[in-house]
């Protein structure tokens, strides 16, 4: 198949899978609607863990790549926000110990970042692997009043439930080639060195080049959700400061003093389930990364911003437009600035937040 035919046939198939989301909106409307706060089904099946991305497959609009996809399962080795959230189990607990206000949770991301190039036969080169453990505290505040008010059997009215979750991450980033890192050198016997002469500035071998790093990061969320008569939350603001560390001793030799070994980063969002056009959610957010030691070739700082809208209840799927600016977050394309409009779909179970009670299905 052509090339562009190809590109065509991707982004037909993406945007295809776009409009059979809205179409299962029409058919959910229709139906006889189940409680707002009572309605998972096989692919949103409960209380999940907070803060943890979604999956994103999108397309950049430009012509040099044909699709890319940000793959992010999270296996869950222990939690106990589920405990935090049974409003039965804590009024329960508010006549004996006390309600629960903390939850933790220990988690394995087998991440992986993949990139169809418009290229012959479309390679999907050098994809991203990016495994990491997550370790996650979450405080949440005023779960006392909501009891309280449950127990009373007063309506809760506008109630407000803030988290705050402090999270501690070790992750790995590579790519997975044995090439050398510059265009100009090769391999022998497993030392990389220069064979052609050198004009003007290095390339980055971009076909089997090896790229891989080790990180530490540490990070901060807040986020205050404003609960509904059901306890489900319809509204939410927050925001997310991030510190990652890439050790020297962690990283390959070659791009210790070309990747920027420490980011930080702030991030905002706001959230909401009251628009008649996207009832599950319509979320809004933006972001800014300091990169210390970043590389000559690209911007100090990368900038994001994003607008999600998750059309149907049933399920955790949604579609997005996203603007990102800054350093190439592609392993071997460290060296390049970009600017892209990324348009696609994603998939996060994470949704809003919401009591649920031991009884619900």
């Amino acid at each position: 198949m052509p090339k562009a035919m190809k590109a065509v046939a991707v982004r037909t198939l993406m945007l295809a899978l776009v409009c059979a989301t809205f179409t299962s909106t029409a058919r959910a409307q229709d139906a006889t609607p189940a409680p707002r706060n009572a309605m998972p089904t096989l692919t949103n099946p409960g209380a999940l863990i907070p803060f943890l991305e979604g999956t994103d497959v999108f397309f950049s609009i430009r012509q040099d790549t044909v699709f890319e996809a940000d793959i992010m399962p999270h296996l869950v080795a222990y939690q106990n926000f589920t405990d935090l959230v049974d409003i039965t189990a804590q009024t329960r607990r508010a006549g004996q110990a006390g309600v629960k206000r903390f939850a933790f949770s220990a988690s394995g991301t087998p991440a992986v970042r993949i990139r169809m190039f418009e290229s012959v036969s479309s390679p999907v080169r050098t994809p991203s692997y990016m495994p990491r453990g997550n370790f996650q505290l979450i405080w949440a505040r005023n779960v006392d009043a909501v009891v309280t008010k449950a127990l009373s059997g007063r309506t809760p009215g506008a109630n407000e439930v803030t988290l705050w979750e402090g999270h501690a991450i070790v992750g790995h980033h590579s790519n997975g080639q044995d090439g050398c890192f510059w265009l100009d050198e090769a391999r022998i016997e497993e030392e990389c060195v220069i064979v052609a002469p050198v004009e003007g500035e290095r390339q980055v071998n971009k076909k089997d080049g090896s790229f891989s790093t080790n990180y530490v990061r540490v990070g901060l969320n807040y986020r205050r959700n404003i609960l509904d008569e059901d306890l489900f939350a319809k509204r939410e603001w927050g925001f997310r400061g991030d510190i990652e560390y890439h050790p020297r001793a962690w990283m390959d030799e070659q791009i210790v003093e070309l990747y920027g070994r420490t980011r930080l980063e702030l991030a905002a969002t706001i959230a909401s389930r009251e628009w008649s056009w996207c009832p599950k959610r319509v979320e809004a957010t933006g972001g800014i990364k300091a990169i210390v030691g970043h590389p000559d070739s690209v911007w100090p700082v990368v900038v994001t911003t994003q607008f999600t809208c998750f059309p149907t209840p049933m399920g955790g799927w949604g579609v997005f437009i996203r603007y990102y600016g800054g350093q190439d977050y592609y392993n071997l394309g460290l060296l390049d600035n970009i600017q892209r409009v990324h348009v696609g779909a994603t998939f996060n179970q994470s949704g809003f937040f919401r009591f649920r009670r031991s009884d619900d299905k």
